[in-house]
């Protein structure tokens, strides 16, 4: 992605800005929430199976404005996964076999590209029309997910680290020391995640 948009050392600035201040928002918005949900529907012990569930306490809480949020919200991250999704996998695929690949070649230019992007989208469309709980399918998927996230950490920390390919611009001392205290943190959710799951039934 970055090559085919032509980063440069002037995206910098955007791309640490997404990190520490979109990634942080993002996340607080989620854990809000899930604030949120516990309040409402943890007393009831309720077990929450759908979106629409979820936003009904923002509703309630601030009105047609904060149902339009979430709704949107919600748009946003499924519609954006989906997307993100399709595209890393018909990357992954394209370059790994050396196929033509690029998400502004065209589609006749870079045909088993697009084939890949468009099967993922079609896969998920049709498990969605399927009896799989999508709810519970996301859970299962988060948890696998954590278990092989240091290995998708760790080269980026490496390559954050090597001159040959960003020069002056790795990682200073504290920034490795800090990236180092959140790859021991990633290990731990790593190792715990499936023991966890397993512990207390997916959460339930």
């Amino acid at each position: 992605g970055g090559v085919e948009e032509r980063w440069s050392a002037a995206d910098l600035a955007r791309a640490r800005s997404n990190v520490l201040i979109g990634f942080p928002v993002g996340g607080f918005l989620a854990l809000s929430l899930i604030a949120v949900a516990t309040v409402a529907y943890h007393p009831s012990e309720a077990s929450l199976s759908t979106l629409d569930e979820v936003a009904r306490p923002v509703a309630t809480a601030l009105g047609g404005a904060g149902l339009a949020a979430a709704v949107l919200a919600f748009f946003a991250v499924t519609f954006g996964a989906a997307l993100e999704t399709g595209l890393s996998a018909a990357y992954a695929a394209a370059q790994y076999f050396g196929w033509q690949w690029g998400k502004r070649v065209r589609p006749r230019e870079a045909a088993r590209f697009h084939s890949v992007l468009l099967v993922g989208l079609l896969l998920g469309v049709v498990m969605l029309m399927t009896t799989v709980d999508p709810v519970r399918l996301t859970e299962y998927m988060l948890v696998l997910s954590a278990v092989v996230l240091p290995l998708t950490y760790l080269p980026i920390l490496v390559v954050a680290n090597d001159r040959g390919y960003l020069g002056d611009r790795v990682n200073g001392r504290w920034t490795n020391l800090l990236g180092a205290v959140f790859l021991l943190l990633i290990v731990a959710a790593s190792v715990a995640a499936i023991p966890l799951a397993i512990m207390t039934g997916m959460g339930r």
